[in-house]
């Protein structure tokens, strides 16, 4: 099957090249379907997912874009925190800059941002610890302030 397919992309883009027709997956496919003598042709995603095949086609395609420009990475100046993040930033950009972004850095961002808030949160933990600790010393030295000056007052009378 895999050969067959090779071969109806071969004879559908010489056809359509010799016929001075537009070679693109569609027009392969269809044309596929006039030379196949069972008229089944083949799919654009069979000429796709055949190395040899789309090999072939990319070779004689009419379309020559230039090659994807991706945006680059933001990986070195986003790598491991996010940084300050302001509150009235423009949700928009920030929604375009992700978009831009790979799955594996923003993985990567995410572990980062989860990362920093259990940081946050231990920290904030302990911080509430510390304060309950001082609060209940401090009521505890003020009771027995208040202790020592009610046993002051009552030995002066």
């Amino acid at each position: 099957m895999r050969q067959h397919t090779v071969d109806l992309v071969k004879q559908s883009v010489d056809a359509l090249c010799k016929d001075k027709q537009r070679v693109s997956l569609a027009t392969i496919a269809a044309k596929s379907k006039e030379l196949d003598p069972e008229h089944r042709g083949i799919s654009e995603s069979a000429i796709l997912d055949n190395q040899e095949a789309r090999a072939y086609y990319e070779q004689y395609r009419s379309w020559q874009g230039s090659p994807r420009k991706r945006a680059k990475p933001l990986v070195v100046a986003m790598l491991a925190s996010p940084g300050a993040v302001k509150p009235d930033r423009d949700a928009q950009r920030v929604r375009q800059r992700y978009l831009r972004m790979s799955k594996e850095t923003l993985v990567e961002r995410l572990i980062a941002a989860e990362r920093t808030l259990a940081e946050q949160r231990e920290r904030w933990l302990s911080q509430q610890d510390d304060a309950l600790t001082w609060r209940l010393r401090a009521e505890t030295a003020e009771a027995q302030l208040q202790e020592r000056k009610a046993r002051a007052s009552q030995q002066k009378l």
